[in-house]
């Protein structure tokens, strides 16, 4: 009881920041507010993937609320939401049953001539049960107690310099603490900073360059500091009218000072340092098959933090087919195979198909089934691994999991646009 009522307080006292900067003027916005329930239901062979498979019940409650006040030329848009999960069965033995995940988004926009003439301004806090955070994000279940708390601001800017060519900034910065302090984890400061130009060769073709900087800060006994470099060239056209390509590509710089002993791939001593070179990129394909089909299929290799600051590589394939059946219902097929690499590395493989249904204006329905399978891990390049205070991914064996899961949902607009 203790911990909601603190989520509330802060809720309530990140909204009332959120108000108080706007200026005067934001009064008289066109004001609007949906809420949206939903409540989930899924029976899961082994929920969490453990070599020796046992089944879960799993429940999710969650609640999201959106509020939107717009002008002629600004919009800000205030996003709170929370959710809970209970599992049940012999698959929950030894780690924790319960996990929540609650926070806020505020986002405020001016928009100037046109779509791509705009600034704006961020601020998000959340805080999940650890354990959530790390499922996840590394795909098994871990004993980790307490809280993972997240305080974001951003702030950016886009600009059509000529009828050709836009410029777009970022800079963003998340700071990453647990409850209790110093019961596990290591906190840190995450800083981005990103450039991005758009160049349109003609009406089918543009070009993308960008280049960014994303600084870490381990508050740990070594003060461990990591830095990486990315750089991408790309290119977007639409062949067709029921074919699209997007792609980016380049490399990534790593840096890291104040390391103690080995880090995979790096030999560094106490307060050494060392660096690391790697290719990233994305690639997006978009076809629509038949009028009512689409399939589109995502590949791409990146190098970034995972929720608790440990450097992972990931290289990720998904591929979707989505056909809708009728104005009320969709029906859809996926699939992905996806690899994470850090001290040793694990391949994930995973396949899906879900019906959904609208069958009343504000209620909807999802049917999934999903079967997922972890191979084994295995010794392999990693990339660079600081001092967490998490182990990251290493020695599970193989396992399989198949589940169905059904989400109902509910959305209520308590204030319609125009009042």
């Amino acid at each position: 009881m203790h911990q909601t009522l603190t989520a509330v307080k802060r809720a309530a006292l990140a909204g009332s920041i959120c108000f108080g900067i706007l200026p005067t003027s934001a009064f008289a916005f066109d004001w609007s507010i949906v809420t949206t329930e939903s409540q989930t239901v899924e029976l899961n062979s082994n929920q969490f993937l453990r070599p020796t498979p046992a089944p879960t019940l799993g429940s999710y409650s969650t609640l999201t609320a959106k509020a939107v006040a717009r002008t002629p030329t600004s919009t800000f848009d205030f996003d709170a939401d929370g959710s809970y999960r209970k599992y049940w069965g012999p698959g929950v033995e030894g780690i924790p049953s319960e996990y929540i995940n609650y926070g806020a988004i505020a986002h405020y926009e001016i928009t100037e001539k046109g779509n791509f003439d705009r600034e704006f301004i961020e601020a998000a806090w959340r805080q999940q049960s650890t354990a959530l955070a790390l499922l996840n994000d590394f795909g098994f279940a871990t004993n980790a107690n307490g809280f993972l708390n997240t305080l974001r601001a951003a702030g950016g800017f886009d600009r059509s310099i000529t009828a050709r060519d836009t410029i777009s900034l970022l800079a963003t910065s998340t700071h990453t603490s647990f409850e209790p302090s110093g019961g596990g984890g290591t906190p840190f400061t995450d800083s981005l900073f990103r450039g991005n130009w758009h160049h349109s060769v003609n009406s089918i073709t543009a070009v993308n360059v960008s280049s960014e900087a994303e600084l870490l800060d381990y508050d740990n006994a070594f003060n461990t500091q990591a830095q990486i470099y990315r750089n991408q060239a790309g290119v977007e056209t639409t062949l067709s009218p029921v074919l699209s390509f997007r792609a980016n590509v380049g490399m990534a710089v790593i840096e890291i000072q104040g390391v103690n002993g080995t880090i995979p791939l790096i030999s560094a001593g106490a307060g050494g340092s060392a660096s690391s070179i790697d290719w990233i990129g994305d690639a997006v394909l978009t076809y629509r098959v038949l009028k009512n089909t689409t399939l589109s299929v995502i590949a791409s290799q990146s190098i970034s933090p995972s929720v608790v600051g440990s450097l992972f590589k990931r290289d990720t394939i998904d591929a979707t087919l989505s056909h809708s059946v009728n104005a009320s219902s969709t029906l859809s097929f996926s699939a992905s195979v996806n690899r994470q690499t850090a001290t040793t590395t694990t391949d994930f493989a995973s396949a899906s198909v879900t019906y959904s249904y609208n069958f009343l204006r504000d209620w909807s329905a999802q049917l999934t089934y999903r079967y997922q399978h972890r191979f084994a891990s295995t010794g392999g390049t990693a990339i660079i691994d600081p001092i967490t205070g998490f182990p990251t991914v290493g020695g599970l064996g193989p396992a399989d999991s198949n589940s169905i899961m059904l989400v109902v949902s509910n959305s209520f607009t308590i204030l319609p646009r125009g009042y």
